[in-house]
């Protein structure tokens, strides 16, 4: 049920205080809860703000009979951001209350805006005497992390240290939302719902367990009395107080464990994998503990590490089962599993890691009932030991920090130390060990999590070593890992050469993909402007590696033995080829004991792999954009490992050429945050070249990204620097017979010329297009091809701006229809470019159905790719949007808008075009307002519009004029006259300042004539009223 009550300070009236609320509270349970089954059912209290005091309350009240059966009955609490000492706003609702006072007959009750003060008494007192009942009860308390805006200020409306208990069973985490967000979820993928639908799930399977219990207790009491009622529970240690998470593969488990209801349904057996660390065996453990009921027969628990281990502990199970002295103590053991009298029992096999060596079924018994938990580092034990099983991967980030914060003796940490202890665990990579001793570390060396932070960052490889002098574990995260890797260079050299190669690449998404474009041949363009390939071995990777990588049976082994330890995590599949992730730390950990010589080795294999692999042109990869995107993550981190190699500036010729190449085309994804970096980095990269080639490529790419940012005169300044130092000094001649060259200074060409568009000298443009020519007119070659299509676009849109709308048809047309021959220019952003500049045209000719004839299947091939989002995508997007307005299609137009509206919202930093993108769709929902006669909506749109062109610097622009007159004539439609005629009065100004131009489709058409002959006809009809 929901319960729900008016929280706002001016509701609450004198009859409404917290004890009455809390009484009614318990009225409506026992109203609701009439069958017998019902009564009987546990109650969970989700509690939000002031709603946590009423529960508090309810649970506290002196009630007697069936009130009295709804308070035993309740299980557990969720607190969201309930201030349990009071709350930071409660004074300012005092306030509040006090004006409402003197302005309402409706007397507000100061004694609720008193409770809430901070620290009150009344507050104290709920809180004081709720503590002693909490032991029945399991409690879970989330804080916001967030303020909240109340209009004038924000604030954190309940802090940290309120909303917290402060008591030894609470669940304490974090939610990245303010005071209303934390109650409120966008849609079952909000990030901050997760949380809580695990924290409920735990609820419900403890509870459902709890009551099998309860099932069996009651069957076995009637006839079942033959059974042992002090059941061996055997485990060496309880699971550790800070254990945090895994609520949903223990209740994988249960269901897989508990879910038949039949009797004998046959012995399951489940491993838990996983990295050593990640917290297998405290799974295990806890798993046990919270089943232990279940288990009439018993839980035993042996090490399965080696054979000496397994069966010492098998006789030490034997002597205390009183099994006596025979001679064979596993034999004995199994016999005793399958005595029809011993049927509930759960076998627990921990660090099962030598399956080859220990072979642990020979010690399952031979029986149709009984449960079998394995632990191993081995992910082959799942379908070859186990029936079933998963491979724990690292924990949630705000269970981690839970671990940290409480291993580290922070029982009431402030806003600021959940920070830090967020970048903490980022570090450990939420690898349970590691964090665990990380609070450990924190705790015995009174450190502060500041001090931790930097330590860790300064003496890493000393902090991993580091072992608790009174700790649960016998390894520290170091020495666990360095295990591993003797075990796998003296098990498999392969596979220590492939563990090696991935502690230098981003850890996550290490695609076989990648890997095998690596070591295959690639595509590049040579002098000719001809495609061409580059050998792997040629580009300069390690021949042994190629071989490996390319030798299926072979990479294939290598990867099992690094499965087998859990080094590395097998990831989802995607097209039949496999992805790889490796643990932060086990990176660090295996390549720091390394000789620098041979880091320095491997960091520039890895440097290769991804400079090789990476897509160079959309032209020469049909899935340039995929490949790009998916693998941008890596050349970031190769960054970092050329920046660590010992004399970067020693680096081979070779290498920075093919880095800068590489960066080059990596300069096209992302943001322009990254697009800097990379353009930066290959600025560097080519300070002391005579590459020509690529120093023109460079110019071509910062030239361009420049004018993305509004920054036409910087962009216009990059090229005459490129000009001087380059061209005029005297260039190499070879290069006049350097097809790719001069594709490249054709590139330049169509760069400046786009900056002459953007100032309106479009003649000038066109006659600069036009000096350009390939080498060959007669014979272009490819690379001169693409050019001489681009230059042609080009020049179509110029006759666009112009207004020769079925001239620039033609010209474009003719640059579809000859693209088609060569597939290489399919899904392409050119290609897009060329399809927006048609379907603009067709709208313009009044053809909306041609437009969309060319754009849907585009659109929905975009959307099967996931490219509809990127800049080529939305510009579809908009055109298409644009033919629905013209043919009347409003609601379509409208819903592709909406989509576009929250996706340029995601934009953090936009340039130029996302920023036109931005004006487009609110100009656009402006208009589809207008049309409809929604004045205040279109007023609205118009504004955003608006604003969205004073981000662009446009404000003196014809547009901002045009949009005025929008603004104005909407304003007359709501009988505004003398501010649509001030309004007017600007807009005309700004409209004749400018030669007419139609840059936006339908916008500086149509919509010009129909909103100036609107507003004229508008002022004139009010003039003459």
């Amino acid at each position: 049920m929901t319960y729900g009550y008016n929280a706002s300070f001016k509701n609450f009236t004198a009859q409404q205080d917290i004890r009455s609320i809390s009484a009614k509270l318990l009225t409506e349970l026992v109203d609701l809860r009439k069958t017998e089954e019902e009564m009987r059912r546990p109650i969970v209290f989700v509690c939000h703000s002031l709603g946590g005091i009423i529960a508090k309350k309810a649970l506290l009240l002196g009630v007697s009979g069936e009130q009295a059966k709804v308070q035993d009955a309740v299980y557990g609490v969720v607190f969201l951001a309930t201030p349990h000492n009071g709350s930071n706003i409660a004074t300012c609702g005092k306030v509040i209350a006090n004006i409402v006072t003197a302005c309402s007959p409706l007397n507000p009750a100061k004694r609720i805006i008193g409770a809430l003060q901070k620290d009150s008494k009344v507050l104290l007192e709920i809180t004081e005497d709720f503590v002693p009942r909490i032991s029945s009860l399991q409690l879970v308390s989330f804080f916001e992390m967030k303020m909240t805006n109340l209009g004038f200020y924000k604030t954190m409306v309940v802090e940290q240290d309120s909303a917290i208990l402060h008591v030894p069973n609470e669940v304490v985490i974090g939610q990245n939302a303010d005071h209303r967000e934390i109650a409120r979820f966008d849609s079952l993928h909000d990030r901050n719902l997760r949380p809580a639908l695990s924290r409920l799930d735990v609820f419900r399977q403890d509870i459902i367990n709890q009551l099998h219990c309860m099932a069996n207790s009651q069957s076995a009491t009637e006839g079942l009395g033959t059974i042992s009622t002090h059941a061996l529970f055997e485990i060496p240690f309880p699971p550790c107080n800070t254990f945090q998470g895994r609520g949903v593969l223990l209740g994988q488990m249960e269901a897989f464990f508990h879910a038949s209801s039949a009797p004998m349904s046959g012995q399951l057996t489940f491993a838990i994998c996983g990295l050593g660390g990640s917290g297998k065996t405290q799974v295990a453990l806890k798993f046990a503990t919270r089943n232990r009921a279940k288990y009439r027969s018993g839980v035993f628990f042996v090490t399965a590490s080696s054979e000496p281990s397994l069966v010492a502990n098998i006789s030490w199970i034997c002597e205390s089962l009183g099994l006596g002295n025979v001679s064979n103590k596993a034999s004995a053991f199994k016999e005793w599993l399958s005595r029809v009298e011993n049927t509930d029992w759960l076998l627990i096999f921990d660090n099962a890691d030598d399956l080859e060596s220990v072979r642990i079924a020979q010690y399952f018994p031979d029986t149709t009932w009984g449960h079998i938990v394995v632990t191993s580092r081995d992910q082959g034990v799942i379908g070859n030991v186990t029936k079933d099983g998963a491979v724990l991967d690292r924990l949630e980030m705000g269970e981690a920090i839970a671990v940290l914060l409480q291993k580290a003796g922070y029982l009431s940490p402030s806003a600021e130390d959940y920070e830090e202890a967020k970048m903490i665990v980022e570090l450990l990579g939420c690898l349970p060990l590691a964090v665990d001793q990380a609070g450990a570390y924190i705790r015995s060396r009174r450190k502060t999590l500041t001090s931790y932070r930097r330590l860790y960052k300064d003496r890493q490889n000393d902090v991993l070593q580091f072992k608790p002098r009174l700790g649960e574990y016998d390894n520290t995260v170091f020495t666990t890992r360095e295990i591993n890797f003797e075990q796998v260079e003296r098990d498999s050299k392969e596979a220590s050469m492939l563990l090696l190669l991935f502690c230098f690449l981003d850890a996550s998404n290490i695609s076989e993909t990648m890997l095998d474009r690596a070591c295959s041949p690639q595509k590049r363009w040579d002098r000719k402007g001809e495609m061409s390939e580059l050998a792997p071995i040629d580009a300069g990777l390690n021949s042994d590696l190629i071989a490996l990588i390319k030798d299926e049976v072979a990479f294939d082994d290598a990867i099992e033995k690094l499965l087998s330890f859990s080094l590395i995590h097998l990831d989802n599949d995607v097209d039949g080829l496999r992805n790889f992730s490796v643990h932060p730390l086990v990176q660090h950990c295996a390549s720091q004991p390394l000789p620098l010589s041979l880091q320095g080795q491997w960091r520039l294999q890895a440097i290769l792999i991804v400079c090789n692999a990476f897509p160079r042109n959309k032209y020469l990869e049909p899935l340039y954009g995929d490949l790009g995107r998916s693998q941008l993550p890596h050349v970031i981190r190769i960054l970092k490992e050329y920046d660590q190699l010992a004399e970067p500036e020693t680096c081979p010729t070779s290498v920075k050429y093919q880095m800068s190449s590489m960066l080059l085309a990596a300069s096209r994804f992302s943001n322009t945050l990254w697009k800097r970096e990379a353009i930066d980095r290959v600025r560097q990269l080519l300070q002391d070249s005579n590459d020509a080639y690529l120093k023109v490529c460079l110019a071509q790419r910062e030239s361009s990204l420049l004018r993305m940012l509004g920054k036409r005169a910087s962009s216009n300044k990059t090229l005459e620097e490129f000009i001087h130092s380059t061209i005029l000094p005297g260039y190499d001649q070879l290069l006049e017979s350097d097809a790719r060259w001069n594709a490249q200074s054709g590139e330049l060409i169509l760069s400046f010329a786009e900056n002459l568009i953007a100032n309106d000298a479009l003649a000038i443009a066109r006659h600069e297009l036009l000096q350009w020519k390939p080498i060959n007119p007669k014979f272009p070659s490819s690379t001169e091809r693409i050019v001489l299509r681009g230059r042609n676009i080009m020049l179509g849109k110029i006759l666009k701006f112009q207004g020769h709308f079925q001239a620039a048809v033609d010209v474009l047309d003719a640059v579809l229809q000859e693209s088609k021959i060569d597939s290489f220019y399919e899904g392409t952003g050119w290609r897009r470019v060329l399809l927006s500049n048609l379907g603009d045209l067709y709208c313009e000719l009044q053809r909306p159905a041609d437009t969309q004839s060319l754009h849907e299947p585009e659109f929905r091939q975009m959307i099967d790719s996931r490219s509809q989002n990127i800049s080529s995508g939305r510009r579809i997007q908009l055109t298409l949007a644009e033919s629905y307005i013209r043919s009347g299609a409003y609601e379509k137009a409208e819903e592709i808008l909406s989509s576009l509206a929250k996706v340029y919202g995601t934009i953090d930093d936009p340039d130029s075009l996302a920023e036109s993108g931005i004006f487009r769709v609110w100009a656009s929902l402006a208009r589809i307002a207008h049309i409809r006669c929604c004045w205040e909506e279109a007023l609205l749109n118009w504004n955003k519009a608006s604003s969205a062109l004073q981000s662009l610097g446009r404000q003196n622009h014809s547009h901002f004029g045009l949009v005025q007159y929008a603004i104005a004539h909407a304003l007359s439609k709501l009988e505004k006259i003398q501010e649509s005629s001030d309004v007017s009065a600007k807009a005309k100004n700004l409209l004749s300042s400018d030669e007419r131009r139609y840059w936006i489709v339908g916008f500086d058409s149509y919509w010009r004539d129909y909103i100036v002959e609107g507003i004229d006809q508008s002022l004139s009809a009010s003039q003459l009223s």
